[in-house]
């Protein structure tokens, strides 16, 4: 934006610039100010009037509800119901007339007399038809009254206008009457309320200091139908009525104005007042405060005036004081622009003359020791780029050494920042970049994590409580050195973690040394899993020598014994499954050989259906003992595969045996279903599960969730290794409490 005095001199363009500021700041500054505070003003005047509406709509609201509370307990008077009941059903005039008088006196001498807010009692009949008066000169109220204050609730009226000079606007209250036994209503109670007693009670109630006072404040009290009550100054002054005065001669000298705008929200303030509402819930009314905007905002009336006028008089005294001391500044200013502009060009030995010792004077000294630095920096910074330019060469020169270095590294090596993120790594690291970015890294059991140095979180070995407590170790920026061994993917790496920085205000961060160490991992593996199948073959050799010669009398014995049963005897079932499953047991012991020793199944075409249901029939004592439910869903079309039928009928013993064995007291299920080349066996049960962490070690030898002395840990490694061999597989599908699912897959077909 261009200067719009860019022609007028400077002695002038000052004087002109602090006019038009003045002007500006006490003109528009002044208006703004003025309207800010009128609008601070009406907010405070108007928060004030809510606040004062509250107060005195909480006063005659309580004062209100003590009259309903009175009224109820007339309602409750058994003398009255008693009376009104009689009343009703009596057929005598005389009598009639002799009871209503005395339930007429009853009321004026006995009720109205307690409460000098009460203009008159009534009693109604149900539905309004009769209507009985404690006095009978003032009854045009009864006849206003719509059939919603004959009802079985409490009621309340509107305002009801006076009936003529000296009568007060009135409010009537509705409270229904109830037999003596209470089971039905006889009538209801009427009360007309003197407005005029009920408010001056109210707030002459106020005790000194509660209420807030205006001089002008202004209440009116606004029913359901817009009709306007308002109330005299005189009370809120908390003085009561001053005798003589109006108000004192014709009772308080209120007036019920005409419906005047829709009572649906609050009251919006206008030029000449400010006024707020509150809700007077028992009746549904509203109490509207009201102040004078003149009166009230009286404090900035006239500050606008005021300030246009400052700004004026301080304007032309300034110009009058600033038009000859502008001349003595124009020179050392032309000056001090004109040395600049050599500054500018690079000439930094130039200096402006000091002729003053005022501001003007502190300026050009202040402007000389400037340049006089810049050119002593111009110099330094000089000599310091050409140094920085031959150290930029050396880096260059290191970082490429470097770079060679780590890029014919073996090992991957892998610099993390403060955040845990790769910075710098090498190629033979990318695998481990692409799992710390991605989340890729898994710890097995088989990993160890120890420290190298002083103890970081407590003793040798101890691990953090986090999810993976090598990572933390590694990653951690203060960590100490840590060692450990991970999986990236189908690799194992051993990680070697140190700082970044060992001083403590160092570079904040990670080295990783990864080497490769999955030949090694595998290799061990492999030696653990040797000296396990060597441990089982001696196991196995032993249990074959003191198992099979038992095993052998007793299928003897079986066998003679069902030779000499008839045929039909029920025992030669049983005898039958004795025979079968002492020929698995010798079976099996020479599968725990093979298992050692690596031999091959005898291969043929099995039929699964038939296999499982001998499975059932031969765990069918242990169901019955357990009483657990063996569901069997064999809708597979051709039940036959491939494989050896001992070992495979050792599979589903395993598998179902388990489950039998984890449900407790529920239900197994056992489905067949082809899958392609396969034919797929689910067996299911209802039990508390296999926890997350054992999903993939159930299948490893030797491991079981079972009590000790309960299991081998060999059923599930047995079970998997006969399915691989015959060319399917098992694998836990499902595990949650409440549902596990085994899935068995098995070739189909025949050899």
């Amino acid at each position: 934006m261009r200067d719009p005095l860019r022609n007028v001199s400077v002695r002038y363009k000052l004087v002109i610039t602090f006019l038009g500021v003045c002007f500006l700041a006490f003109g528009v500054g002044g208006f703004l100010v003025s309207t800010s505070a009128r609008e601070s003003l009406e907010r405070e005047i108007l928060t004030l009037l809510r606040f004062q509406s509250q107060f005195y709509a909480t006063v005659l609201e309580g004062d209100l509800r003590a009259l309903g509370l009175r009224a109820h307990d007339f309602a409750s008077d058994g003398y009255i119901r008693t009376r009104f009941v009689q009343i009703q059903d009596e057929p005598d005039p005389l009598a009639l007339a002799a009871q209503e008088e005395a339930l007429r006196r009853h009321l004026r001498e006995n009720k109205l007399s307690l409460e000098p807010a009460f203009l008159n009692l009534a009693l109604a009949e149900p539905a309004g038809g009769r209507v009985f008066l404690a006095d009978e000169q003032d009854a045009r109220w009864t006849a206003l009254l719509p059939p919603a204050a004959f009802g079985d609730e409490d009621w309340s009226s509107g305002l009801v206008a006076g009936d003529g000079v000296g009568v007060e606007p009135s409010v009537v209250l509705a409270t229904p009457l109830s037999s003596l036994a209470g089971d039905r209503q006889v009538g209801t109670l009427l009360v007309r309320v003197d407005c005029g007693a009920w408010i001056a009670d109210a707030l002459g109630a106020i005790q000194a200091g509660d209420e807030l006072r205006g001089a002008n404040l202004s209440l009116s009290l606004i029913d359901r139908a817009g009709h306007t009550l308002k109330i005299p100054r005189e009370l809120l002054a908390g003085r009561g009525l001053a005798a003589g005065s109006a108000a004192g001669e014709t009772g308080i000298g209120l007036a019920v104005a005409g419906p005047g705008r829709e009572r649906e929200g609050p009251p919006v303030p206008t030029r000449d007042t400010l006024a707020r509402s509150f809700p007077i819930s028992f009746n549904g009314w509203a109490l509207e405060t009201s102040l004078e905007t003149t009166e009230a905002l009286s404090a900035v009336s006239g500050l606008q005036a005021r300030f246009l006028l400052t700004g004026v008089i301080l304007a032309f005294a300034a110009c009058l004081i600033l038009l000859f001391p502008m001349r003595f500044l124009v020179r050392p200013i032309s000056d001090l622009r004109d040395a600049t502009v050599h500054i500018g060009d690079g000439d930094f030995s130039v200096r402006v003359p000091v002729e003053s010792s005022d501001e003007i004077g502190a300026l050009s000294l202040s402007f000389n020791r400037m340049a006089q630095a810049v050119e002593e920096r111009a110099q330094w910074l000089k000599a310091t780029a050409e140094s920085l330019v031959q150290r930029k060469n050396e880096l260059l020169k290191e970082r490429d050494r470097l770079n060679a270095v780590i890029l014919s590294m073996r090992d991957g090596l892998m610099v993390l920042d403060a955040d845990g993120r790769p910075d710098v790594w090498n190629a033979a690291a990318e695998p481990l970049r692409v799992a710390v970015e991605e989340g890729g890294l898994q710890l097995a059991s088989h990993h160890s994590c120890q420290r190298t140095s002083e103890a970081f979180d407590g003793g040798e070995g101890e691990r953090s409580g986090t999810e993976h407590p090598c990572l933390k170790c590694l990653f951690e920026p203060a960590a100490p050195p840590r060692s450990c061994l991970l999986d990236v993917g189908p690799f194992v790496y051993e990680i070697h973690s140190t700082r970044l920085s060992s001083e403590p205000d160092g570079r904040a961060g990670r080295v990783l040394v990864a080497r490769d160490v999955t030949d090694r991992a595998q290799q061990d593996e492999r030696e653990i899993h040797q000296e396990r199948l060597a441990v089982l073959g001696e196991v196995a050799a032993v249990m074959a020598h003191e198992l099979n010669n038992p095993l052998a009398a007793i299928n003897m014995f079986t066998q003679m014994a069902v030779s000499k049963l008839p045929e039909g005897s029920p025992l030669l079932e049983d005898l039958t499954v004795i025979e079968r499953n002492t020929q698995t047991c010798t079976r099996t012991i020479r599968e725990l050989l093979d298992y050692a020793t690596g031999a091959t199944p005898e291969v043929g075409p099995v039929d699964v259906h038939e296999n499982l249901r001998e499975v059932a029939s031969f765990l069918r004592a242990f169901r019955e003992r357990k009483d657990i439910e063996l569901e069997m869903d064999l809708a597979a079309e051709d039940p036959m595969v491939i494989g050896d039928e001992v070992q495979l009928r050792q599979v589903f013993v395993n598998l179902i045996l388990n489950a039998l064995q984890a449900v407790g007291e529920g239900t197994v299920s056992v489905r067949t279903r082809l899958d392609g080349t396969h034919l797929a066996v689910e067996v299911r049960d209802d039990g508390p599960g296999i926890p997350p962490a054992a999903a993939e070690e159930v299948f490893r030898p030797f491991y079981t969730t079972k009590p000790r002395g309960s299991g081998t840990g060999l059923g599930l490694s047995t079970a998997r290794r006969i399915t691989e061999i015959q060319g399917g597989g098992i694998e836990l599908v499902e595990s949650r409490p409440g549902r596990t699912v085994f899935l068995v897959r098995l070739l189909r077909g025949t050899p």
